[in-house]
């Protein structure tokens, strides 16, 4: 059950890309107690009007926490864009509590039955919400400077990120990200001075690689620099939740002032053992091995060390090597 809740009665777990963020949102949704969304303000702002005001809202120089209300009410709804299996029974009531796996996809391919489903399975009263986001650190910063949201920001060695972007891409699973060096210049010539100094004249001459790594700097850096200065941010390391899964999300779930419950823990085991039975009862039906969060996480968590080129580990590692970003993860001894 729901224990001393924060009074904005919403949490946050947000990353970069391929950093985890979708098995750990997945542990998360499995607690009977919390509304899960999955990504809202990356799948929503291009076709509901208000989402996109939210999300820019919480870029702006106005955002206070005065507006976190708004920001619950409009991830409150339950589109089917930001829903993902897999699905869990809730303790908060709906119009209908039942068949989420086999109307999903549906919603999700015919417009019709959209709104239908969001009038079955949008909740009832306020439970507490949490969503999750990726690459987004300029609202981990907001958040923790200008309200009481708790916020889980889980980190990846910076190869393992890299290696698994490019093999998406590769493979056509993610598209080339078009604005990748836009984000970067306007970053680093913001936030980050020292490094634009070494890298803004010759961006465009460096590789795949080392693009993403200095991505993984400027954005890592942001978010983990907020955490560490404010009690409401918790960092998670990913190969420490592939290590010892039940105790990091004890860690994260008291963060979010709640208890660990026995469904989570069953959830975590499920979810290690790569069980395709226990995958289709949870909704995943049709998913590329991409993107399922059933899998063994400690086979997931080295898979780049044989898939990525020494050359490409090192023109990320020349990168990363020396900062304190990099510190953190090496420090626990699971980066080298």
């Amino acid at each position: 059950m729901v224990s001393q809740q924060s009074s904005c009665n919403m949490g946050a777990i947000l990353g970069l890309g391929r950093s985890g963020t979708t098995w750990l949102g997945a542990i998360v949704a499995s607690h009977p107690d919390i509304l899960y969304r999955f990504e809202p303000f990356h799948r929503l702002q291009k076709t509901q009007s208000h989402i996109k005001e939210m999300y820019e809202l919480t870029r702006s120089d106005s955002f206070s926490a005065q507006d976190v209300s708004r920001i619950y009410n409009c991830l409150l709804p339950a589109y089917p864009e930001s829903e993902k299996p897999p699905f869990f029974s809730k303790n908060f009531p709906a119009r209908l509590s039942f068949g989420k796996s086999f109307l999903w996809p549906l919603a999700r391919k015919n417009q019709f039955m959209s709104p239908i489903f969001r009038s079955l399975y949008t909740p009832k009263g306020k439970p507490f919400l949490v969503f999750k986001e990726v690459d987004y650190s300029d609202m981990v910063v907001k958040f923790l400077a200008e309200t009481d949201i708790p916020v889980v920001y889980i980190v990846r060695h910076p190869c393992a990120v890299t290696s698994s972007i490019i093999r998406g891409q590769k493979n056509s699973l993610m598209p080339m990200p078009k604005d990748r060096l836009v984000v970067l210049k306007r970053v680093m010539s913001i936030h980050e001075p020292k490094l634009a100094e070494i890298y803004l004249h010759k961006l465009e001459e460096l590789t795949i690689s080392e693009q993403e790594a200095l991505y993984w700097l400027v954005q890592t850096g942001r978010a983990l620099r907020a955490c560490q200065k404010s009690p409401n941010g918790l960092i998670v390391i990913y190969e420490e939740l592939t290590e010892r899964p039940l105790e990091i999300a004890q860690q994260v779930f008291q963060h979010f002032k709640l208890k660990m419950p026995e469904e989570s823990v069953a959830f975590i085991e499920e979810s290690s053992n790569k069980s395709l039975t226990s995958a289709i009862k949870r909704g995943e039906v049709n998913m590329n091995q991409y993107f399922t969060i059933f899998r063994d996480p400690k086979a997931a968590r080295e898979r780049w060390k044989e898939e990525m080129s020494e050359e490409d580990q090192m023109r990320v590692m020349q990168i990363v090597k020396d900062s304190p970003e990099f510190a953190l993860g090496a420090e626990k001894g699971f980066w080298a």
